[in-house]
């Protein structure tokens, strides 16, 4: 079996509901781009995968898999370590971080799906094997609204049997504002189901200081967090750490790393109480789960982070499930349709908790028609709010 083809394929879909703040504010068309990588073979099997980094540069993602295809055609695609290498190496000068490092690992997730195709198993026994039979998931969303609509978000998390949710405490204009959106959702979700708040400050034009950050804890560490994440600049890891130092809620990062040097960076501040590591954005599911094992030596938990379509969910699952500290997935529940019509089964969730996949591969396929169903829209792209602070 041989590589006949790599290609990157740009899709756009309607993305939440009117009035929800991110569509409004970051996506204004109301669509969402998105960019999978599929590997073809001789034989007819193909492996598909998913970088983050197609909903905010698909133009430039397709560039990059353009230029990696040239170093995988004619090769062995069950070699996947031998290919990510192939791709790391031909890019070492320029690409050791950011959106290279998305791309290879947007490849490699394909070439593991391929690979757990053409055997008949799923990716997570490539890996190493299954740890989990299931690990529970967190309904993410929680995007600034109305109060009564918040409060009813909250409310059908919890009829739709999830025991965790998260909610975004950036874009608000002070620290009581903050305070009365944590409280109001603590309220309709009662004392026994998990909160968690996302500062979000990686997307901010001006990140909150060490002081702030601080202050804005302190003020909601009372409605019994299970962790705040992002509450710094990203690549401030002393500061996380100051963080972390002075409040009593978990301190939560990672989903913006794109390499082992990063999150090491994070490891070695000790910046962290939960890792958030994302196949789609970190270089794939190898450097996944080297991530991982870094911080298992630390005992130091990770919380899986997926954001993308059904092809990115599954592969970050995959590896969760053969990761023994994941301890929480997120399962985002804003509107997306490329999240259920890329899987071949749904996710099936008992008690709050995702249960392990059994199809062969990342349990995802093409589904016929889908470029035609949801044509690439170029403006599409997520636009981080500049002029807001």
């Amino acid at each position: 079996m041989r590589i006949t083809a790599v290609k990157c394929i740009l899709v756009s879909a309607p993305y939440a509901s009117k009035g929800d703040a991110e569509r409004e504010i970051c996506l204004k068309t109301g669509y969402r781009p998105t960019a999978f990588l599929k590997v073809e073979t001789d034989v007819g099997i193909y492996g598909l995968g998913e970088t983050y980094a197609g909903t905010y540069a698909p133009e430039a993602v397709r560039g990059i898999a353009e230029q990696m295809e040239h170093d995988l055609i004619g090769q062995n695609p069950m070699s996947v370590l031998e290919m990510s290498d192939r791709m790391r190496v031909a890019n070492y000068y320029l690409g050791r971080m950011g959106l290279t490092q998305c791309v290879i690992g947007g490849i490699e997730m394909a070439l593991w799906d391929l690979k757990g195709k053409a055997l008949g198993v799923p990716v997570y026994e490539l890996l190493g094997g299954k740890v989990h039979n299931e690990i529970k998931a967190y309904a993410s969303g929680g995007n600034n609204k109305p109060i009564d609509e918040l409060k009813q978000e909250m409310r059908d998390y919890v009829s739709q049997g999830f025991r965790a949710v998260k909610i975004r405490i950036n874009l608000l204009p002070d620290i009581d504002a903050i305070e009365e959106k944590v409280a109001v959702c603590r309220e309709a979700l009662g004392p026994d189901i998990g909160l968690a708040v996302d500062a979000a400050q990686g997307l901010a034009k001006y990140p909150w200081s060490v002081k702030q950050a601080i202050e804005i804890a302190k003020r909601i560490e009372k409605y019994n967090l299970l962790w705040i994440e992002e509450p710094a600049e990203v690549t401030n890891y002393e500061g996380f750490a100051e963080i972390r130092r002075h409040v009593n809620i978990p301190i939560a990062g990672g989903e913006t790393v794109t390499s082992l040097v990063e999150a090491e960076s994070y490891l070695k501040a000790n910046s962290l109480d939960l890792f958030q590591p994302d196949a789609a954005v970190i270089g794939g599911l190898s450097v996944f789960r080297q991530v991982a094992q870094m911080c298992e030596r630390k005992s130091i938990p990770i919380a899986v982070h997926a954001w993308c379509g059904g092809v990115g969910i599954m592969g970050n699952f995959h590896a969760a499930f053969a990761s023994r500290n994941c301890t929480i997935l997120e399962l985002s529940n804003v509107p997306n349709p490329l999240r259920v019509e890329m899987m071949v089964e749904p996710l099936k969730m008992v008690n709050g908790c995702i249960q392990v996949p059994s199809t062969p591969g990342l349990g995802v396929h093409w589904p016929d028609g889908l470029e035609e169903k949801y044509p690439y829209m170029p403006g599409s792209v997520y636009r981080v709010p500049l002029t807001l602070s």
